[in-house]
């Protein structure tokens, strides 16, 4: 990877659509050569996927305790709910990350994860602002 290969990045990270052609012109590529090196991006790992952003009403963390032999099935079972899910040492085992476009979605999502098999307690934080 090399300095077009980053910037080249950086254009995606700021707009995933962006045009092969307008991306060519910054980086003074030919379009063509800028495909082929978003390709092997994607070929490497590099660039995981390509995604949106939008804006969510309701964030909020859910600090899960687990059985200890089901920590894992726990983790990979709330990823399904969460936005992103890490394993985290101190009183709880995962902490879960959760995006909604309302309240109601937001409650949804606490009480699936409440409900999984082995999960023992949450505590669960709501961001009220930026």
């Amino acid at each position: 990877m090399d300095d077009i290969d980053l910037e080249i990045l950086k254009i995606l990270k700021d707009d995933a659509r962006a045009k092969y052609v307008d991306i060519a012109k910054k980086v003074g590529l030919t379009e063509g050569a800028v495909r082929r090196r978003i390709k092997k991006l994607l070929s490497e790992g590099i660039i995981k996927k390509f995604t949106i952003e939008t804006s969510v009403e309701f964030e909020g963390i859910v600090l899960i305790e687990t059985e200890p032999t089901m920590t894992n099935e726990v983790a990979r079972n709330i990823k399904r709910v969460a936005t992103k899910t890490f394993e985290v040492s101190g009183d709880y085992d995962i902490a879960a990350f959760i995006q909604a476009y309302t309240i109601d979605e937001l409650n949804g999502k606490i009480d699936a994860i409440r409900d999984l098999p082995g999960v023992l307690n949450t505590n669960t934080l709501i961001k009220l602002k930026d």
